[in-house]
């Protein structure tokens, strides 16, 4: 294999693992330190339940732990699907408990942002 080849590749990895090693931060702070992250996302409005937090971070954890270990473009297309469905999820929980608006919006509004990074890494990873 070719030295141009195989840094094309490697830089088609960057965006892939960048994403993912912020993405499993966050979320470990989540599951971690649930209290805290709560606290400063919900900036003075009202958290939610601790355990809402910490399983939302155990999700993150879990779905780009996965990503690290097997990025491949599939790997990372279902990452962002799973994000997808979590930030369409949090639309109706800033509608129906307007007292958790502000953290459905930061959660949802992270996972449509990780959903919209993997799939440029998906498709730059096509070429």
């Amino acid at each position: 294999m070719s030295r141009t080849v195989h840094r094309g590749r490697a830089r088609r990895r960057v965006l892939p693992l960048l994403v993912s090693t912020a993405c499993v931060g966050w979320g470990a702070a989540q599951l971690l330190r649930p209290e805290e992250v709560a606290r400063a996302v919900c900036a003075g409005r009202r958290q939610p339940p601790t355990w809402v937090t910490q399983v939302l971070g155990a999700r993150l954890v879990g779905q780009y732990v996965a990503v690290l270990v097997r990025p491949t473009r599939g790997m990372v297309l279902t990452g962002a699907a799973v994000d997808v469905l979590h930030a369409l999820s949090m639309v109706p929980v800033a509608v129906w408990w307007p007292a958790y608006r502000r953290a459905a919006v930061v959660s949802g509004g992270t996972s449509a942002a990780a959903a919209v990074l993997g799939a440029a890494a998906a498709a730059r990873s096509e070429r």
